[in-house]
């Protein structure tokens, strides 16, 4: 069993926090273990609990879509927190602090050169202390690896104005690829 299938068991099993034991579906990482890039997001929607996979919903799709027009294909996605936060709540700083360990265990396995933090939830998780509008695009160095802060498809599907920033951010990762 590889290191990042015993993680996804132990994911599963998990009731460290209150969103472990409400009965949500968790959601673990996916991906090329070798990837290009690694895309952090907050935590899952109704659509990724439903299938038990990361981003596959409308902002699933204007993500994916976005990375292909930049020609990446070869990446890994996880989530700050495995479960999904009832009512779609930004996670708990609890909730937080109980998935860190799997999410330092994805990064440490997967060693990518490039994080693309989407949304606040997950630059903060990074260390990013400004205003998403201020620090989208732009590149923090944590632990050695290159952090991009980026808008979260969600609020590029609610602000459409926020499209070109979005894939401004995007094409800044794909550049240290």
């Amino acid at each position: 069993m590889s290191a990042l299938e015993d993680l996804r068991r132990k994911i599963v099993l998990c009731k460290k926090c209150d969103l472990g034991s409400i009965g949500s579906r968790v959601v673990p990482g996916e991906g090329s273990v070798y990837p290009q890039i690694m895309i952090v997001g907050e935590a899952p929607g109704v659509n990724e609990e439903k299938v038990g996979r990361p981003f596959v919903g409308r902002g699933g799709k204007l993500l994916r879509n976005s990375l292909e027009k930049f020609g990446i294909r070869n990446v890994y996605i996880t989530n700050v927190v495995k479960h999904r936060p009832p009512k779609n709540r930004k996670p708990k700083k609890e909730e937080i602090s109980a998935c860190s360990a799997f999410l330092e265990f994805e990064i440490n396995a997967i060693k990518p050169r490039v994080i693309l933090a989407l949304g606040r939830t997950a630059s903060e998780y990074f260390g990013v202390k400004s205003r998403l509008s201020e620090a989208n695009g732009k590149v923090f160095i944590v632990n050695g690896i290159k952090v991009i802060a980026c808008y979260h498809p969600a609020a590029v599907l609610r602000n459409v104005n926020l499209r070109d920033e979005f894939n401004r951010a995007i094409k800044q990762a794909k550049s240290f690829i």
